[in-house]
């Protein structure tokens, strides 16, 4: 069987290049490994266009935001479920915070994302704060739902091999390489986390980093907003909340721990007045690269491999642009890749 791509993973990476590709009609199988649980169909799913620690624009947030909202819509028009749920973010602000944050809202570059101001009371089962900022163009993806769906559709189509990948089985001819009688002219892997043990991309700076959350149903507590101060609290409906989420970058394991547990429990009691019952708990292990940018391109030394990882914590709203990147560098002579994302800072 010739194909034109093989694709390794189907997180949010490689679901997202199949999805581009499949609308551009390139021809691609996808190979989903039923034993590696993707990172991304644990996460939270949230997207914000504000980094909150330096009240700065997320990276690129004016260009992607845009592809990312288009994609996720033409997804839902698609598959025909809903998955993206925008909803405003409320920021309760210590003092030295609140300067900042007026500065921000007579800035028009901060326009589309930092809306206001309030004090007191922000919302039914929170405790009060003297301030809070309110942030919008945010919200979450349902991305579990997102990637069986996209899973499904995919075999529909004859596009996807279940199977545990093994780099052993790689063989390579001279127009491309084969794997278990599948002829591809490119391989892209889009593992994840896993991309670390990848013996072709052992040089490039990743750093993954392992993230715990909760899930908890407390009645009564505001659904109106995602709450954010020192850990997020994103509604999800009918009482239930996600709860996140614990940084970790020495265990590279999915274990769930009961110190962070503990340690988001804790953070949350500091955050509302309600009684509530822990539903789910989960762990998952985010693709991070040391520079925290994507990592794009095909390998300097064996062209017919490439890569399209290291999405970290705002994949949500970087897939989607970046798999059109991805897909045009690999479908058109020459075209160029932002250096920020190219493989080549590494290799």
């Amino acid at each position: 069987m010739e194909k034109k791509f093989l694709i390794v993973g189907q997180g949010i990476a490689g679901s997202l290049l199949a999805y581009d590709m499949y609308r551009a009609g390139l021809n691609f199988t996808i190979v989903a490994s039923p034993d590696k649980r993707a990172a991304s169909s644990v996460a939270a799913g949230m997207y914000n266009p504000i980094v909150f620690k330096r009240l700065t624009k997320s990276w690129m947030v004016d260009d992607v935001l845009p592809v990312m909202t288009k994609i996720y819509q033409d997804l839902e028009n698609d598959l025909g479920c809903r998955f993206l749920f925008p909803m405003d973010i409320i920021k309760p602000l210590a003092d030295n915070e609140k300067k900042m944050w007026e500065e921000r809202m007579r800035d028009a570059s901060f326009s589309d994302y930092i809306v206001g101001m309030g004090s007191n009371s922000i919302g039914k089962g929170f405790k009060d704060f003297d301030f809070y900022g309110q942030v919008t163009n945010s919200g979450y993806l349902l991305l579990d739902k997102l990637l069986k769906k996209l899973r499904k559709f995919f075999k529909s189509k004859g596009l996807l091999a279940e199977a545990n990948f093994k780099y052993k089985d790689i063989g390579f001819i001279g127009g491309g390489i084969t794997w278990h009688g599948i002829s591809a002219e490119t391989i892209v892997f889009c593992e994840g986390h896993h991309a670390a043990e990848n013996p072709y991309f052992k040089d490039v700076g990743f750093n993954p980093t392992k993230g715990e959350l909760l899930e908890i149903e407390c009645e009564g507590l505001s659904e109106d907003y995602i709450f954010n101060k020192n850990l997020f609290v994103m509604p999800l409906g009918k009482n239930r909340f996600k709860i996140g989420a614990t940084y970790d970058w020495k265990n590279r394991n999915e274990e769930l721990t009961l110190e962070a547990r503990m340690d988001l429990l804790g953070r949350l009691d500091n955050l509302i007045s309600l009684p509530y019952t822990v539903v789910n708990h989960w762990a998952g292990i985010r693709p991070t690269v040391i520079d925290r940018r994507p990592v794009l391109g095909t390998h300097p030394l064996h062209k017919h491999v490439a890569i399209f990882n290291g999405l970290g914590t705002k994949g949500v709203m970087l897939a989607p642009y970046f798999a059109r990147e991805m897909v045009r560098f690999l479908s058109v002579n020459d075209y160029p890749l932002a250096k920020e994302v190219d493989i080549r800072r590494f290799l």
